[in-house]
């Protein structure tokens, strides 16, 4: 069954380290007609991106190379620009500042991964 096409020109920045995990996000978010940005395993090409390109949402790994994405999700607040955390920290762990942002625990199914995507791209359209 083919996903619906909810992204359909959307521009999403993939931040993830962990090659399978970031090869199944970015066929998610293609199946559903998202073109995506990275994804990005690197803090400093990271933030680069968050800063210049032209994006509409993003996923984040916590841990990166070069350090954690909390300063990409600064970027992307001052923004404006929606995103999801992927962690494997409880709440507790993550910034306090961004501890109100949707984020998924990994190990993540890719429905749960898929139904976030669904929520942060759906209230981009409202």
């Amino acid at each position: 069954m083919a996903a619906q096409r909810i992204a359909e020109g959307r521009r999403v920045l993939v931040v993830e380290d962990e090659m399978t995990i970031a090869l199944m996000i970015e066929e998610m978010l293609l199946d559903l007609g998202a073109q995506v940005i990275g994804p990005e395993s690197r803090l400093d090409a990271a933030l680069r991106l968050a800063g210049e390109a032209s994006l509409d949402a993003a996923i984040l790994d916590v841990n990166i190379r070069g350090g954690t994405s909390y300063p990409v999700a600064d970027i992307l607040a001052a923004r404006g620009i929606p995103f999801i955390f992927c962690s494997g920290y409880n709440d507790w762990a993550l910034e306090e500042r961004h501890r109100d942002r949707p984020r998924l625990t990994k190990p993540y199914s890719l429905k749960a991964l898929q139904d976030q995507v669904k929520q942060l791209l759906g209230a981009l359209s409202n």
